[in-house]
């Protein structure tokens, strides 16, 4: 066995381990080189990735993100072909020395790890190492036909976001909608700014907002080939004063609308399986259903 840093030309050969990785369980990986890209250009590879090497060959992939709000997620994979030979725990190993180096003396901070369900092996090798399930999330697609129809709600007006008039209210209405979300940290407008409006996939013609007179009752954030080939739902929100009122499945509808418009036929997001506010239950009602379920492990990290 052997460990180095990735290197970046190396970006097809890992996408085609963790693609391998996901197929094994669920027999399709939503991995695109675009994703890859956009977690290594975030990323201090030489310092928080690592590759294991076995028979001359990648067969391991880690990966440690720490957060801008201090929070330490971990994400490794092992080649189908090289399981039940320490790769994964070298992995675990890997990342959380490199964790533990974040967190203070005498300080506690958990780390979070994650993989599919229905993958039999990952769960004792976790349990072994002192994680415990602490969350599940779903992925859910849908497909588009010709019968999409745009619900009207009185009063409300759905409306397409306006750039860079509608940033700040998007970004506060993000923060409210997702105020008891399960580990949600709210960033700030400039933290918003570059992670969304900023970035290089951003397009303001795929985000939708729900306007009650001049306030902003709710919004949705798509993005185009992002997670998979299909059109992605990044963000869906209501405001509490405004929820039940069907505002959730008008914003939906009005985004797989542009989407079938481009000739999109399949759309996708992730969500909670425990999400609060009912939101499982309003994706199945327009239509979507689940393709994996992934189980997010944690384990305290304490330095002595």
């Amino acid at each position: 066995m052997n460990v180095r840093r990735p290197e970046a030309a190396e970006l097809q050969t890992v996408l085609e381990l963790v693609r391998a990785h996901d197929e094994a369980v669920y027999r399709e990986s939503d991995w695109t080189e675009n994703d890859l890209r956009e977690e290594w250009a975030k990323a201090e590879l030489e310092r928080d990735a690592w590759l294991v090497e076995l028979d001359g060959r990648v067969a391991g992939y880690a990966i440690l993100e720490v957060r801008r709000d201090g929070s330490l997620v971990a994400d490794g994979y092992v080649h189908p072909g090289a399981r039940e030979r320490g790769i994964g725990t070298e992995l675990l190993r890997l990342t959380e020395a490199r964790a533990l180096a974040e967190v203070a003396p005498g300080e506690t901070r958990p780390l979070r790890n994650a993989t599919l369900a229905g993958d039999a092996c990952t769960p004792n090798l976790y349990s072994t190492h002192g994680y415990a399930p602490v969350r599940h999330f779903w992925k859910m697609v849908v497909d588009l036909d010709d019968s999409l129809s745009q619900p009207e709600i009185d009063g409300i007006e759905i409306d397409r976001y306006r750039h860079p008039a509608d940033g700040g209210a998007v970004h506060a209405a993000r923060n409210e909608a997702f105020a008891q979300e399960w580990g949600f940290r709210p960033p700030s407008f400039a933290e918003f700014e570059e992670r969304e409006l900023g970035a290089a996939r951003f397009d303001p013609r795929l985000w939708w907002v729900a306007r009650d007179g001049d306030e902003l009752a709710g919004f949705v954030m798509c993005d185009w080939k992002r997670h998979g080939d299909w059109g992605w739902v990044a963000s869906l929100g209501v405001r509490e004063p405004w929820r039940r009122r069907g505002i959730g499945e008008a914003l939906l509808r009005a985004a797989f609308g542009e989407f079938a418009r481009r000739g999109e036929r399949r759309v996708a997001l992730g969500v909670d399986a425990e999400n609060p506010t009912g939101a499982t239950r309003l994706y199945e009602r327009v239509g979507m259903r689940v393709i994996w379920a992934a189980v997010v492990y944690e384990k305290e990290l304490r330095r002595g």
